[in-house]
């Protein structure tokens, strides 16, 4: 994990538009908001009511379908499942109903090899 070390990871929660949050791993504040606002379609006044924190790499959350996790815990594991193509990466997200968070584990399939 040494390699990772230069990298944070920020929390950004809105309660207007899609009403959830995301833990985005990056080397920069900046760099998280506006690769945010790329691919989620923020305008730039919706920009301004993001609500972002510096979060924990070592916090652990829990995680629909995986368990109690950190962000840190979560780059290695993208990486070793070849899910991992550089930064910024969003490790896990929730929607404002929930007290879980997601990932792509949530959403695993195990392929039946029975056909």
């Amino acid at each position: 994990m040494k390699k990772y070390q230069e990298v944070r990871a920020y929390e950004i929660s809105e309660d207007f538009k899609f009403m959830f949050t995301q833990v985005v791993i990056t080397h920069s504040k900046d760099i998280a908001m506006y690769w945010t606002r790329d691919n989620v379609g923020y305008t730039n006044e919706e920009m301004a009511k993001l609500k972002v924190r510096e979060f924990p790499l070592d916090e652990k959350v829990f995680v629909r379908d995986f368990g109690e996790t950190s962000a840190r815990e979560m780059i290695e594991e993208a990486v070793k499942k070849d899910y991992f193509s550089g930064f910024p990466i969003v490790v896990f997200w929730k929607e404002a109903e929930n007290d879980y968070y997601e990932n792509w584990h949530s959403h695993f399939e195990i392929e039946d090899s029975t056909d």
